[in-house]
């Protein structure tokens, strides 16, 4: 308990000395009554001090002295405790003056780091001010310039020709001002095209003449320009984008459509030359089921060749045409049932209402 109680003590001198101490380094006029206090206290305490030297140590005046002394009156200090005080003060002071040391060289640092830190800033404002004039600052441009300047390049072009035209009507000095303000030289020749829509325009012509794109007319005889007649087989847009995606030239629309050849034509119902109705399509029908079960059966095995699966094939060719029908009339003999699609018209008769 009495541990417990002299632990808390020291930590509430502790405590007391630091504040102490930081009151005083933060206040000058409370550092200055501090030391007046404690340089009075040790001035008292040398007054003490001599007089207890020059007391005489005679025994009879001390005996009369305390005889006369009231009961209530205190002993003098002794030599040793005089001592003791001395001592005391001087550790006091000794550790009183570590402690301003320590403070003056805590306070110093603190003002080197002032110092730096309001450079720093000075640096960061004025860094930071410039970065807002380097933003705030554009190039002035005048209006003339920044239409041309936004204008599309043959826009541009065909008014450079205008002016080339009325070159000599234009006033003195007007040809050197536009050189100067617009970058405008008509001193140059404009009659020479890049090689851009040139360049384009082959891709284009090239990309449509595929077969999987185009098709050439069953007319060998129908030509344009000298150049054999080639049908569409999609819708323009859709040939476009496909365009775009095998030759990764994104050019607009309205760019692709004027190089599409002369010769290259959107096809009617009438330019094929064959007929294109639904019931016509039966034959195909039959035979794509023929080739789907011919595994099932063997005697369809050797009806049908391998790779057919075009109807065409055997129309265009007599020989075949003539095989393949003989080697149907074998399939009357067999027993089993071939089932398929066709279609079919059928007449409707109105009947009129009586």
């Amino acid at each position: 308990m009495v541990s417990y109680v002299k632990k808390k003590h020291q930590d509430y001198d502790l405590k007391y000395y630091q504040k102490l101490q930081y009151k005083r380094s933060k206040s000058k006029s409370f550092n200055s009554e501090y030391i007046q206090k404690q340089n009075a206290g040790q001035q008292k305490c040398r007054r003490l001090k001599k007089a207890a030297q020059q007391t005489p140590t005679n025994a009879t005046e001390s005996t009369t002295t305390a005889t006369e002394a009231p009961s209530n009156a205190t002993e003098p200090p002794t030599d040793r405790t005089i001592l003791r005080k001395a001592e005391g003060v001087r550790r006091r002071r000794a550790y009183t003056r570590k402690l301003k040391n320590q403070s003056e060289k805590l306070s110093n640092e603190i003002k080197v780091l002032r110092k730096e830190n309001s450079k720093l800033r000075k640096l960061l404002s004025q860094q930071h001010s410039e970065d807002i004039e380097t933003n705030d600052v554009t190039p002035t441009v005048s209006p003339a310039k920044l239409f041309i300047n936004n204008i599309s390049p043959r826009a541009k072009t065909r008014a450079t020709k205008r002016l080339i035209d009325k070159k000599e009507e234009l006033p003195r000095g007007s040809v050197s001002k536009l050189r100067q303000k617009l970058g405008i030289n008509l001193s140059n020749d404009y009659s020479s095209p890049s090689n851009t829509s040139s360049t384009l325009q082959k891709d284009i012509e090239e990309f449509l003449c595929q077969d999987d794109v185009t098709k050439q007319a069953p007319d060998k005889k129908k030509h344009l320009n000298g150049k054999q007649i080639r049908y569409l087989l999609n819708h323009l847009s859709t040939i476009h984008q496909r365009f775009i995606f095998e030759t990764g030239n994104n050019c607009h629309y309205s760019t692709f459509t004027p190089y599409i050849p002369d010769y290259v034509l959107k096809p009617s119902t009438n330019d094929w030359g064959t007929c294109l109705c639904i019931v016509c399509l039966s034959p195909q029908m039959k035979l794509e089921k023929l080739q789907r079960t011919k595994f099932l059966y063997t005697v369809l095995k050797t009806l049908l060749p391998d790779g057919v699966t075009d109807i065409t094939d055997f129309v265009t060719d007599e020989i075949k045409t003539k095989d393949f029908l003989d080697n149907l009339v074998k399939l009357k003999d067999e027993q089993f049932n071939i089932t398929y699609t066709e279609w079919i018209k059928k007449k409707y008769n109105k009947s009129l209402k009586q």
